[in-house]
């Protein structure tokens, strides 16, 4: 059963996902409403730190005297993930006559289990905010080589590839079986956990590569609360700098360990069926 949602003129946005899926985008297209206040940051990484062993590099050290002084971001992390309420309360301390909608866009929040999201909901909920989930998906191999270009074009070795590597293909072998890949590709698994938490309602999920068509501009604004601006149809945020190498052989290696995840989507969702692999 999902939790009872309160009614509420305030929004919560907790993006669930996924990696290199179009989720700085959505961050932007938000942020270009009155009605939004994301508070200091995009990604937070509060949830992600403290649940999942994984994903413990994003823990922050206390901060000194002086760092706290200077930098504020981590500052404001290290309170989030040392006393939870304060996540609640510095979200609700953002809303105002003119601001309704606050949120969360953290893309590894995709392997957060059930009880976490529990959690989430319920304590927005207590403070009167209803709290809606947005998971944001593309054709896993896409992903996972935007994913691989993104990490190697700004020298990121935490998420499953070999310090120092610079040949795309190479990385692309190491990545896309380990731990870090599946949980920013397992679309199914997160989907599942997030229908067992939240009411159909308050799950939106979307599709990279037709969510810049004005009809899905439209069903996105709808859902979060904002007008639709159709200049953001040609805006890309974040964009992958180098390009992407094509590799059949591995590419089809990545296509058939990833086919749960692809017969899932079409099924599911079958859009998919025609828009990827």
């Amino acid at each position: 059963m999902s939790l009872e949602s309160r009614n509420s003129n305030n929004t919560f946005i907790l993006g669930l996902g996924f990696q290199k899926c179009g989720t700085s985008w959505l961050y932007s297209y938000l942020q270009q409403s009155t009605k939004f206040d994301g508070g200091d940051l995009k990604e937070y990484h509060i949830w992600d730190a403290i649940d999942i062993p994984l994903l413990g590099y994003n823990r922050v050290k206390r901060p000194g005297i002086l760092r706290s002084m200077y930098d504020k971001s981590n500052t404001l992390r290290y309170r989030m993930q040392s006393n939870s309420s304060t996540y609640f309360d510095y979200f609700e301390g953002l809303y105002s006559d003119t601001v309704s909608i606050t949120g969360d866009i953290t893309p590894s929040y995709s392997g957060l289990q059930k009880s976490r999201l529990e959690n989430i909901i319920s304590e927005f909920n207590e403070r009167g905010i209803r709290c809606k989930s947005v998971l944001l998906m593309r054709d896993p191999v896409d992903r996972i080589k935007s994913a691989v270009r993104y990490n190697l074009d700004r020298g990121n070795y935490d998420e499953g590839i070999k310090l120092g590597e610079d040949n795309f293909i190479d990385a692309l072998e190491q990545y896309y079986m380990t731990d870090h890949c599946k949980i920013r590709t397992r679309y199914d698994k997160t989907i599942e956990t997030i229908r067992e938490v939240f009411d159909e309602e308050d799950v939106y999920l979307g599709i990279y590569e037709n969510m810049f068509d004005s009809d899905q501009i439209d069903k996105i604004s709808n859902y979060v609360g904002v007008s639709s601006e159709y200049s953001f149809a040609s805006v890309r945020v974040n964009k992958t700098k180098s390009p992407t190498v094509s590799s059949e052989n591995i590419e089809s290696d990545i296509r058939d360990y990833y086919s749960e995840v692809y017969e899932y989507c079409n099924e599911k969702i079958p859009e998919t069926k025609i828009l990827w692999r």
